[in-house]
């Protein structure tokens, strides 16, 4: 999920200090019988996530050096790369040139060894991914059925298009991590249940657990604005990055929020929801059911009215962005103010929170800079003492499977860990 800069600053990766309690000369002796169970067994292990996202992110890598950049002791680290090796996990290829003795061989991870599910709620259907170790889609499915305002029909969806994915990709169960959902609302991620989604018109539903027990897999359910930022940290624009925020413009409008490489869920995980900040008491009536929030204002649905007021009639999503393509006037002023008014919004945003980067994505990107420009313009003019001159913007292209993409993301995100150095060298422990 890579995006186009719009400005050449670059993100200054900076550590934490936070070490994983790593296994060392002296340490005791890391459990093997446990990696023995299955390969979902094996690769949910502290120390074999550990050398695993190392051997990800930085290969082709010798043992030698996941010992000195986990922690890990040179013994530990044979033994676990060993089991590895022989499950067809990791990968054994050409040596490194030696400086004396034996030249060390390098290894590097089989994205094939494991595959996670990612599923991107909508409240006429969902769409399905299957996505390899690397989060390269390796099949893709749509589904059309109404979801909304029936949590159970949902449960029943998921597992017969998680079944089928699986089917469809040719993947054994026993290389199956989890299934990552993303869908719009109020979301406890800890349990797994829907607290609130005025698009869904959901309240305190389950999936997690009634979907743990069809599937006997494990589950992750998380707001997709969330589910985009673990992506993002994890195979995209973030991948240095220790504050960003994405901001995802379309028919909604919403955040992901990292701070310190972590996700802000906020208290009651309802952190990010952006477009239902009130900026214009009384204004157009919001599908939240309030009136003046900024989707309401700034959204696809706003957008796709005002234009078709202007020439008569009603204007499509194909339409209002064929419009926009050919520079039509009326269309041009509707988005060019429009994005003054969300570009006003973000800089406050950029203002309060002071990230390194922002991101733009969701299906809103494909209006172009007619719409974007403005908002980039008021983040770099309207913000306070310039942070946002300092902030690097990038906008992303899209396609409607990234948001299922970023639920699978999820699990990688869950399965394994982030290492970043600290200031001694050691290996951190992040999740999000």
């Amino acid at each position: 999920m890579r995006g186009r800069q719009l400005t050449d600053r670059p993100s200054a990766a900076r550590s934490s200090g936070r070490s994983v309690d790593a296994t060392g000369p002296g340490s005791p002796a890391v459990e093997f019988s446990s990696l023995r169970r299955g390969s979902r067994a094996l690769l949910r292990d502290l120390n074999v996530s550990l050398l695993i996202e190392l051997v990800r992110s930085s290969g082709p890598i010798s043992r030698a050096d996941l010992a000195r950049q986990s922690g890990l002791s040179a013994p530990t680290v044979s033994t676990i790369v060993g089991e590895l090796v022989e499950r067809g996990i990791v990968i054994e290829g050409a040596t490194a040139p030696a400086n004396g003795g034996r030249p060390p061989v390098l290894l590097n991870l089989d994205p094939t060894a494991g595959f996670v599910i990612g599923i991107k709620l909508r409240g006429d259907g969902l769409t399905t991914v299957v996505c390899d170790l690397n989060a390269r889609v390796v099949a893709t499915a749509e589904a059309s059925v109404s979801l909304v305002g029936d949590p159970a029909a949902a449960v029943v969806a998921i597992e017969q298009e998680t079944r089928r994915a699986l089917r469809d990709a040719a993947v054994p169960r026993s290389k199956v991590l989890g299934v990552g959902i993303g869908l719009s609302g109020v979301i406890d991620s800890a349990r797994g249940v829907c607290k609130f989604s005025h698009l869904l018109q959901w309240r305190d539903a389950e999936l997690a657990a009634p979907l743990r027990r069809r599937l006997r897999l494990p589950i992750w359910v998380d707001n997709d604005m969330n589910t985009l930022a673990v992506a993002e940290k994890w195979a995209g624009d973030a991948l240095a990055a220790r504050d960003f925020v994405t901001l995802s413009v379309g028919r909604g409008i919403g955040l992901g929020i990292v701070i310190d490489r972590s996700l802000y869920r906020g208290a009651t995980g309802a952190a990010g929801e952006f477009g239902h900040m009130m900026v214009e008491p009384g204004g157009p009536k919001c599908e939240c059911g309030r009136f003046g929030c900024l989707e309401a204002l700034v959204g696809e649905d706003a957008l796709r009215r005002r234009v078709g007021e202007r020439h008569g009639r009603d204007v499509s999503r194909n339409e209002l962005i064929a419009l926009a393509a050919a520079g039509d006037s009326a269309t041009l002023e509707v988005l060019d103010s429009a994005g003054r008014k969300l570009g006003l919004a973000v800089a406050n945003m950029v203002t309060l929170l002071n990230p390194e980067l922002l991101i733009i994505c969701g299906e809103g990107t494909d209006l172009g800079d007619p719409f974007l420009a403005p908002v980039v313009t008021a983040v770099r003019e309207q913000t306070f003492a310039d942070l946002g001159r300092q902030v690097e913007v990038k906008v992303q292209g899209w396609g409607d499977e990234a948001w299922a993409v970023g639920a699978a993301t999820l699990v990688l995100r869950e399965s394994f860990s982030l290492p970043e150095p600290d200031d001694q060298g050691l290996a951190i422990w992040h999740r999000p």
